[in-house]
C-alpha cells in the first residue's frame, strides 16, 4: 500500500514539473522570438527603447535592470546608476519622451564584445511578486569592428590627474591619429606636450588641466587608406577657483552698482562667501544690498558706507582654492559746479569773450573734466574763450 501512494504521488508531480518547465521554455522561446534586433558599429552608440509599465498605470518604486546574456551590468534606481566596469560610463538613461520609454537607456562607444542578447527588466520591491511580465529581448549585432578593436569610452577625471583613452588597433601597422574637438593633437602645443600615444594607439595625459574638457576622436588609418573613427567626452572636475579680480571698482553715489566674483567650477557652485573689510559680509542683514544669481552684490542704491575691500571666495562639492585677492570700491559723489556762466553774455562783433566755469568732484579732493560744447578755442580750468565773438 505505501509503495502504491508513493507511485501515486510521484505521478502527480511529474507532470507538473514537465508542465512549468516546458511553459517556462515557451515563454523564453516566445519572448526571444519577439526581440527588437539592433545594429551599430564599433565605436558608435545605440539606444535600447524599453517602456515602463506600472500597475495599473499608477507609479510606484521601482528599478530597472538591464541584463546580457542573463547576467546584470546596469541597473537604475532612484537616480541612483550601478553599472559593471566594462559598461561602466557607457551606459545612461535616455529622457527623450516620447520618442522612447522611459526605461530606455543609450550605451556608447560600442565594442565587439557589446554584441549579444539583452534584457530590460523592471522590479517593484515594495510589491509582490517583485517582478512583472514587462521584460524585452533585443539582440545587438556589431558591425564595422575590421580596424577598431576597442573604442574610447567617456572618463570624468580630477585635474591634475592622468587619464587614458583607449583606442586598440586589430591592425599593428595601422596609423593611428588623435584630434580634440576635431583639431589635431599635435596642432595643440600646450595639450601635445602633456599627451604620448601608447604603440597600440591609446591616448594619456598627464596631468589633466581644466583648459582639456572636450570631445576626444581616434582615427585609424591602414595601408590601404582604409579608415575608422571613434570619440569619447573628458570632462575634468576642479575645486571652484578665481578667475581674477580687479584692483579698484569705482561706484557712483546713490546709483545702483554691481560687484561681480569671477570665477570657474566644476561641480557647479554650491556656496560663495563675501568678506568686507575682513568680516563676513552677508547680503541678507545688509539694507539694499542682493546676490545675483551668479554669486555677484547689487547695490541697489550705493552710498559711503558701501566703500571698502571685498574679497570672495567660491566654493564647490570638491572644495574652493581660496580667496580672491582685495577688491577696493570707492564710491563717488557726481561733481559740483562752483562757477557757472551767465545765462547771457553780450559782446560787439569782433570782440572777444571769457565764459567762467568750474568744479570739484563731490568729495572736494579733485577737479573734474569740464567739457564745453560750441566754439572755443582755448580751454584752461574750464573757462572758455573765445577769439571772436558771432551773432
Amino acid at each position: 500500500m505505501l509503495f502504491k501512494l508513493d507511485q501515486t504521488v510521484v505521478f502527480q508531480i511529474i507532470p507538473v514539473l514537465i508542465y512549468i518547465i516546458e511553459s517556462s521554455l515557451c515563454k523564453v522561446s516566445e519572448t526571444e522570438g519577439e526581440a527588437l534586433y539592433l545594429t551599430a558599429g564599433v565605436g558608435e552608440s545605440v539606444v535600447f527603447d524599453c517602456a515602463l509599465e506600472f500597475p495599473h498605470n499608477v507609479p510606484i518604486p521601482y528599478i530597472l535592470q538591464y541584463s546580457k546574456d542573463g547576467i546584470p551590468i546596469f541597473s537604475w534606481s532612484d537616480r541612483k546608476v550601478i553599472s559593471t566596469p566594462q559598461y561602466s560610463g557607457r551606459v545612461t538613461p535616455v529622457s527623450d519622451y516620447p520618442k522612447f520609454g522611459k526605461g530606455s537607456v543609450n550605451l556608447t562607444n560600442v565594442r565587439e564584445t557589446d554584441a549579444g542578447w539583452y534584457e530590460c527588466r523592471l522590479y517593484f520591491p515594495n510589491r509582490s511578486p517583485s517582478s512583472a511580465l514587462n521584460g524585452t529581448w533585443y539582440y545587438l549585432e556589431v558591425l564595422g569592428g575590421n580596424l577598431l578593436a576597442v573604442p574610447p569610452t567617456n572618463k570624468t577625471v580630477t585635474e591634475g590627474d592622468t587619464v587614458t583613452f583607449t583606442c586598440i588597433t586589430k591592425d599593428k601597422d595601422a596609423r593611428v591619429n588623435w584630434y580634440k574637438d576635431e583639431v589635431l593633437l599635435i596642432e595643440l602645443e600646450e595639450l601635445n606636450a602633456r599627451a604620448t600615444i601608447s604603440p597600440e594607439g591609446s591616448l594619456t595625459i598627464t596631468p589633466v588641466s581644466m583648459t582639456d574638457p572636450g570631445n576626444y576622436k581616434c582615427e585609424i588609418i591602414n595601408n590601404e587608406g582604409e579608415t575608422q573613427q571613434a570619440s569619447a567626452y573628458l570632462n575634468v572636475q576642479y575645486k571652484a577657483k578665481i578667475l581674477f579680480s580687479p584692483r579698484e571698482v569705482y561706484f557712483s553715489y546713490g546709483r545702483p552698482g554691481t560687484l561681480d566674483c569671477h570665477f570657474r567650477a566644476n561641480p557647479t557652485l554650491t556656496n560663495l562667501r563675501w568678506e568686507k573689510d575682513g568680516f563676513l559680509f552677508d547680503p541678507y542683514n545688509v539694507q539694499g544690498v542682493f546676490y545675483r544669481r551668479n554669486g555677484s552684490l547689487y547695490f541697489s542704491k550705493v552710498d559711503e558706507s558701501h566703500a571698502g575691500e571685498y574679497t570672495c571666495t567660491p566654493y564647490n562639492d570638491l572644495g574652493t582654492e581660496g580667496p580672491s585677492a582685495p577688491i577696493h570700491v570707492v564710491v563717488q559723489r557726481p561733481p559740483i559746479f562752483t562757477i557757472t556762466p551767465h545765462n547771457l553774455y553780450l559782446r560787439k562783433t569782433g570782440e572777444s569773450i571769457e565764459i567762467p566755469c568750474d568744479a570739484l568732484d563731490g568729495d572736494k579732493a579733485s577737479r573734474p573734466t569740464i567739457i564745453w560744447s560750441g566754439r572755443t578755442a582755448i580751454r584752461y580750468r574750464g573757462i572758455a574763450r573765445l577769439s571772436t565773438a558771432a551773432i
